[in-house]
């Protein structure tokens, strides 16, 4: 963040504001794409019954005048074209980002602002509970207290403002000083109370995350222990029957089948215990592109297949499951190369566009079966993660380099 605001003191003053109130630890920290989706999709619904309910109002039995009739249409248009706009997001699989969640929010805010200021400002007797709802939904996304407590400041001052400036004023016989500090009050221990609760949840929620961290790497670190163990022992062994299956020579052909293929086994055993320990990287925060390349250097490295990585494009932000379910289908895909296609040479493209992720493994082997789909878990395991990703796969059984090409595209909708 901060090479993107040097030079920039506009910028630098924005971002400073927004670390005074905690505003970045809730991004980058406590992001959550599906929850803020949900909160959209919610909102959408609530939007579309209040429009329906201010329609019927503004239709039955009007007792105001043309301007004010002008000002009800009009703020209607506008909240439903708003409200469509949302929708269309939602229905197009676009990303909910919590920039757009705050500017709904504010349109709710400066919405029912106005509704109050046109109705008569205070006198109106439940136009005010309407702030009750933004505020509370506000608490709920943004859990920083104190960018929740200036939401509040702004939101009461502007009802003051519309409270003291528009209709008849206040009463003060009738102590309506009193009821206006009491509806503020009421504003400012909701937005406290339900603050309260929405960090108590992410905080349970963030405890759970850390738990399964820290389950991930006690699983690395066994699979790392066992890698230097096992997979020693495993790679003693191979070089102990290749160096039989060269002594043996020729004379006995179903002894040197017999040891090549006892080769074969230890080396995929092996590339085996380095799948954990490799995807280890991904829940340790590093980008895809660097975990797929040391995996490619493993594969090289145990099975003497060349594997080569090209990264075209920025990585995105991509969550851990994305990652890991990207990593799972190269994975899978380099361990048919070796194992079924007789390949002797691997290209794995990882490509970053608009339009989303492309990863394509392709290998020079003898290419698929008619009944690839039916042979063992590994097509079937890369076809669930594709679909988990919103995406799909795509199997060409003879590819662009000769053997089987494997590709999974994952639409720019699916990740922020």
């Amino acid at each position: 963040m901060s090479r993107t605001l040097q030079g920039n003191a506009g910028l630098r003053r924005v971002a400073a504001m927004a670390n005074a109130f905690r505003v970045t630890d809730w991004m980058l920290n406590q992001a959550d794409p599906d929850g803020l989706r949900y909160v959209a999709t919610v909102a959408v619904r609530l939007h579309w019954f209040y429009i329906a309910v201010l329609a019927f109002t503004v239709v039955y039995r009007p007792h105001y005048g043309v301007v004010i009739y002008a000002a009800y249409v009009v703020m209607l248009l506008l909240m439903a074209g708003f409200n469509l706009y949302t929708q269309y997001l939602l229905r197009s699989d676009r990303t909910i980002t919590w920039r757009w969640i705050l500017a709904v929010c504010t349109v709710d805010m400066f919405g029912v602002s106005i509704a109050a200021a046109i109705s008569g400002g205070f006198s109106h007797s439940f136009l005010h509970l309407f702030y009750y709802q933004v505020l509370a939904g506000f608490a709920v996304v943004f859990t920083s207290f104190r960018l929740n407590m200036a939401w509040v400041t702004i939101t009461s001052a502007i009802y003051v403002a519309i409270s003291l400036g528009t209709g008849d004023g206040l009463d003060v016989s009738a102590r309506d000083d009193k009821a206006l500090v009491a509806r503020i009050v009421v504003m400012y221990g909701l937005v406290a109370t339900v603050n309260m609760i929405s960090r108590f949840e992410r905080m349970r929620w963030r405890e759970t995350v850390e738990r399964e961290q820290a389950l991930v790497r006690e699983r690395t670190e066994l699979s790392q222990a066992i890698h230097d163990t096992t997979a020693q022992f495993a790679y003693m062994v191979g070089l102990g029957l290749e160096t039989a299956r060269a002594q043996s020579g020729d004379q006995n052909p179903e002894l040197a089948v017999t040891l090549d293929a006892t080769s074969e086994l230890t080396k995929s055993m092996i590339w085996e215990l380095r799948h954990p320990i490799n995807m280890g990287g991904i829940y340790e925060g590093h980008e895809l592109g660097r975990v797929l390349g040391s995996h490619a250097s493993s594969f090289t490295n145990i099975t003497s297949v060349p594997a080569v990585l090209t990264v075209r494009g920025d990585e995105p932000p991509l969550s851990v499951e994305t990652r890991s379910q990207l990593f799972s289908i190269a994975h899978n895909a380099l361990t048919n190369a070796y194992r079924h296609a007789q390949a002797t040479e691997v290209c794995i493209d990882l490509c970053y566009d608009a339009e989303g992720i492309r990863l394509e493994v392709s290998d020079d082997g003898i290419g698929l079966p008619d009944d690839y789909d039916e042979r063992g878990y590994g097509f079937a395991s890369m076809s669930r993660d594709a679909e988990r990703l919103g995406g799909g796969l795509k199997v060409e059984k003879k590819g662009r380099m000769g053997g089987a090409t494997v590709a999974c595209v994952v639409p720019s909708a699916r990740f922020g």
